[in-house]
């Protein structure tokens, strides 16, 4: 009698741990999905963050040294930063060793020294473009109406994929925030700053007294995205502020860096250009839209380096 309480109590005992091994199974790979959810989510991003901030890649590059080490340089990176310190590894999920590892899953740089095929810009008579710029197709047709004035001093007027002129101006459709009406117009503008830094300002049509406003492209357009999201408005996920402004198109690009003062914004990198007739030279490359898609880092390629930098850097 005492054998058969002993065997049940032990099958008792079997069957419950075998019941708590399926719910830690079940766990585990709850637990295994919701990681590679993280990890893709992760990789968005960053990405979103290198777009938005490509001087992001090349600050954190600059912190390591050639075999990994880091030194102090002056450039405000610590020797405990990322990458290398005191001959460890760094952390897989470290900013410098994402940097690296989306840069090799990218496989491309867009290096500015290689000239880029463009379309020109229409002009009159006497060579001045003509307004409005027309880039951009249906729902991203944008139309640039005023390229503005380069400010090279600060230098937050600029970074070294953009200038910021302050007078720049552009209109695209977007759904309406107040009657969502999907043609209302919107209004782009880079404003002056006090002259310390720039100011992105967007205006919908219908709202003129409630212009929204942020201190990079990709804030301001942010804004007005999650609004409209919020509002339950189907529109983007992500955003980059330059292609929506209509910066990002190489016309465009080309036309700012020929204006005066350009050549003195000295963080800036100049590019090159390569005439309609030369294309199978070139070794950049556009879209069809006449955008910038040699690297993703510049985010319009949005982004471009979108966000100006803080003012004294």
């Amino acid at each position: 009698m005492s054998y058969q309480k002993s065997a049940d109590d032990l099958s008792g005992k079997v069957k419950l741990a075998l019941e708590r091994r399926g719910e830690l199974a079940k766990k585990c790979r709850d637990v295994q999905g919701e990681l590679r959810v993280s990890k893709a989510e992760n990789e968005h991003l960053l990405d979103m963050i290198m777009k938005a901030y490509p001087e992001l890649s090349e600050d954190v590059s600059s912190c390591s040294s050639s075999d990994g080490s880091l030194s102090d340089n002056g450039d405000g990176c610590p020797p405990d930063g990322p990458g290398r310190s005191n001959g460890k590894r760094a952390p897989a999920d470290s900013p410098a060793r994402l940097v690296k590892r989306r840069r090799r899953q990218q496989g491309k740089r867009d290096d500015r020294s290689d000239p880029k095929h463009i379309e020109p810009l229409q002009r009159d008579a006497e060579g001045r473009i003509v307004f409005p710029i027309v880039v951009g197709r249906g729902q991203d047709r944008i139309e640039v109406h005023d390229l503005g004035r380069v400010v090279w001093d600060p230098e937050t007027y600029h970074t070294s994929r953009y200038l910021w002129p302050p007078g720049f101006r552009s209109t695209r459709i977007c759904p309406s925030l107040k009657t969502g009406d999907p043609s209302c117009v919107y209004t782009s503008e880079i404003l002056d700053g006090n002259g310390d830094m720039p100011v992105f300002q967007v205006t919908a049509e219908d709202m003129p007294d409630q212009p929204f406003r942020a201190s990079s492209s990709s804030g301001v357009w942010r804004q007005i995205l999650d609004a409209l999201t919020a509002k339950g408005i189907s529109v983007k996920t992500h955003v980059s502020g330059p292609q929506m402004y209509g910066l990002s198109n190489l016309g465009v690009t080309k036309a700012i860096q020929e204006l005066d003062n350009a050549e003195k914004c000295t963080k800036y990198i100049q590019q090159r250009w390569v005439e309609p007739d030369a294309k199978s030279e070139s070794k950049g490359t556009a879209d069809e839209d006449g955008n910038d898609d040699g690297d993703d880092d510049d985010g319009d390629s949005d982004s471009d380096d979108d966000k100006p930098a803080a003012a004294g850097n």
